[in-house]
């Protein structure tokens, strides 16, 4: 559904018929970590194509009613898909777990809580995390220095109106004798356009991060990442499913 936008975001998608034969790299999907891939080896100049199964949907195309998401829903399940293949929030049902996941140019990036908390250096003890990481735990923090030039993540203003959940979580952590903090969250709280040329409004707590941002002041990898892969030569193509490498 399109809504009325007073920012209206460039697509930055080609038609898959465009597509050349060949590139040097291929990154299939494009939230997070396929964004990032691609923002980083575009810069580093390789011939970079991005391929992502779902739509491209800039604000104003998010469903914002009950009777908009239902034709925005898949379910994986054991007999098969239920919905549409590029619907935008993807169920996976399985026997001891459910996991829901974006669908659309920006991956899961659009439809999270955008919460941009760091890790507790404590957990780099475990084997599964690279050896230089383990050996030297300050070697993390320059990666976390990169994501946040790219993320902008801020933390609620005082500017704002004051949040009834916010304030009673500070006074639970005051009864508890815990301390209480704000987390970061890659939101944009002033109207501006972007490094990445991107125009993007100030959030207006209409609440609708995880349904979809409509106003533009989330910053999913849509608002940068890809953005900036694109700035820097990648073409991306939206619908188009990768069954096997």
């Amino acid at each position: 559904m399109t809504q009325s936008h007073p920012f209206m975001q460039k697509r930055i998608a080609h038609p898959l018929d465009k597509a050349k034969s060949r590139y040097t790299v291929l990154v299939v999907g494009s939230g997070y970590g396929a964004g990032v891939a691609a923002s980083r080896l575009a810069r580093a100049g390789q011939d970079v194509c991005v391929l992502e199964r779902g739509k491209e949907m800039v604000p104003g195309e998010y469903p914002n009613k009950l009777a908009d998401a239902q034709g925005a829903m898949q379910f994986n399940v054991k007999g098969g898909r239920i919905g549409a293949p590029d619907a935008m929030f993807e169920v996976h049902v399985n026997d001891d777990q459910y996991a829901l996941v974006g669908c659309g140019l920006g991956g899961t990036s659009l439809i999270n809580a955008n919460v941009s908390l760091e890790l507790d250096k404590r957990l780099l003890d475990t084997a599964h995390w690279p050896a230089a990481f383990r050996e030297n735990r300050h070697e993390i923090d320059t990666y976390y220095e990169r994501a946040r030039e790219m993320l902008s993540p801020n933390v609620y203003p005082d500017s704002y109106p004051k949040l009834g959940k916010l304030e009673a979580l500070e006074r639970s952590a005051d009864v508890m004798g815990e301390r209480f903090y704000k987390t970061p969250i890659n939101v944009n709280f002033e109207d501006k356009t972007n490094r990445f040329g991107v125009p993007q409004p100030a959030c207006t707590n209409c609440g609708d991060c995880v349904s979809g941002c409509n106003v533009g002041a989330k910053n999913t990898t849509l608002m940068n990442y890809l953005p900036d892969a694109a700035n820097h030569g990648a073409e991306i193509f939206t619908q188009a499913k990768v069954l096997f490498i």
